[in-house]
């Protein structure tokens, strides 16, 4: 039993050494319009690079731009495939969104630029 307890005891040490502290989330700031994505609503770069899926908020409109800061992250639960950007910090600001254009089998495709 003591045998048992102590291979145990060893057993968990060692993969508790094996893992790695998680590295702190990376942070942006990131200037785009929102979208309604399929779970979550989308955050569309207007520099035309990252694009990134945002939580639902009463803070954020559909058709809105703004200018968001936070911490990423890539497990989430929207489906868009898209990193997470949870709104830390969130200023509207005065720039044109155009409206989706809708697609013949009905999803909206968000328009670049």
């Amino acid at each position: 039993m003591q045998r048992t307890l102590s291979v145990a005891l060893v057993t968990l040490g060692l993969a508790l050494s094996q893992t790695r502290p998680s590295s702190p989330a990376k942070r942006v700031t990131v200037t785009g319009c929102i979208y309604q994505g399929v779970e979550c609503l989308l955050l569309k770069n207007l520099k035309g690079k990252q694009d990134y899926s945002l939580v639902r908020s009463n803070n954020l409109q559909i058709g809105h731009s703004y200018q968001i800061t936070g911490p990423v992250s890539e497990v989430g639960t929207c489906q868009e495939g898209k990193p997470i950007l949870s709104a830390q910090l969130v200023h509207e600001v005065r720039l044109q969104c155009k409206p989706p254009t809708e697609k013949k089998n009905g999803d909206f495709v968000v328009p670049t630029r």
